[in-house]
């Protein structure tokens, strides 16, 4: 055994290093208190800055809204016996009933336009026998088709596609 190779803690001064701090490294140097709140204030900005900007993301510019009269001219007429529905088939669809227009039939559908909360256009489909059928669109900035099966509403300003040909005033049906 080997008795003149052991080291304790105290022949290495490692003791006092461990408790008391390292040798050769100082005291730690303080920052000023301007410093500390200049970063704080510095933090603070970025996190405004940065809530400002999303905010200003996630909005978009409000677009007017177009009259839906000027987009099917029907809407523009009074109302009439025939284009009246029964409240009863109105009852889940979020439509004004005192907009409905009649637009045209088949063998077993009613087509009538209306519109609806939050300036929309809507086309609805009123099969013999079945719920109703709706198809909205917001009357906001560009016009937009509505379609429903085989009948497409196109507003003023859109136009048709091709294979659709006109079967009443703003409405075409597939060819």
């Amino acid at each position: 055994m080997i008795l003149g190779m052991t080291t304790t803690f105290d022949d290495a001064d490692l003791f006092s290093d461990v408790f008391t701090g390292f040798r050769g490294v100082g005291a730690s140097t303080r920052h000023s208190r301007l410093l500390t709140a200049l970063t704080l204030v510095a933090a603070l900005l970025l996190v405004v800055g940065g809530l400002v900007w999303s905010s200003l993301a996630r909005q978009t510019p409000a677009v007017d809204a177009i009259d839906p009269a000027d987009l099917v001219p029907v809407l523009a007429e009074s109302q009439r016996a025939g284009d009246v529905i029964a409240s009863s088939d109105l009852a889940d669809l979020l439509i004004y009933p005192e907009s409905t227009r009649y637009l045209t039939s088949d063998d077993t559908t009613t087509y009538f336009v209306a519109t609806a909360p939050d300036d929309k256009l809507c086309l609805l489909a009123m099969p013999v026998g079945d719920l109703a059928q709706t198809s909205c669109a917001s009357t906001a900035g560009t016009p937009h088709v509505l379609r429903l099966e085989n009948v497409m509403l196109v507003p003023a300003g859109a136009t048709a596609p091709a294979g659709w040909h006109e079967a009443a005033a703003n409405v075409f049906v597939r060819s």
